[in-house]
């Protein structure tokens, strides 16, 4: 477990903070790619996101939109994330009371949130990317993460 604090880290405006946004998604990207049950393995493989990773990758997305409007994604691309992260949040949602420090309701967290470990899912994604891409002899980058597409 994980006891989440404040911190320093991911500010939104600042270079550091982009490169630790960045850092978020895992080194091969943000995709899996599966065989399907049936197909074996010498069929394509499927591709697939982690939805952490998906989630991660659109406050990046949103976090560059918020710095420098003219200079990221197209505004599709922004209302997707705003409707994919309302969804994750309506689906999931944190129900704990906060208390507020004024009447218009500016909370702060009361409580200590405790975080599932995620570090084997890291390890696993980065696993299934080297493997697919020494399956098919790729010696570029299947990472999509610097590029616009979901």
């Amino acid at each position: 477990m994980w006891v989440q604090e404040t911190s320093v880290h991911y500010q939104f405006d600042t270079e550091e903070g982009a490169a630790e946004y960045a850092k978020l998604t895992p080194p091969g990207g943000h995709t899996v790619f599966l065989h399907d049950d049936h197909s074996g393995l010498d069929s394509e493989p499927e591709v697939y996101t982690v939805a952490l990773f998906h989630q991660l990758k659109c406050l990046d997305i949103i976090r560059g939109q918020i710095t420098n409007p003219s200079h990221n994604p197209t505004r599709p691309l922004v209302q997707h994330c705003m409707n994919y992260l309302r969804q994750m949040l309506l689906c999931y949602p944190n129900l704990r009371l906060e208390p507020a420090i004024d009447p218009t309701g500016t909370a702060v967290r009361g409580y200590q949130a405790s975080c599932r470990d995620w570090t084997t899912l890291y390890d696993e994604a980065e696993a299934n990317h080297l493997a697919y891409k020494s399956r098919y002899n790729l010696n570029h980058s299947v990472n999509l993460t610097n590029g616009s597409q979901m």
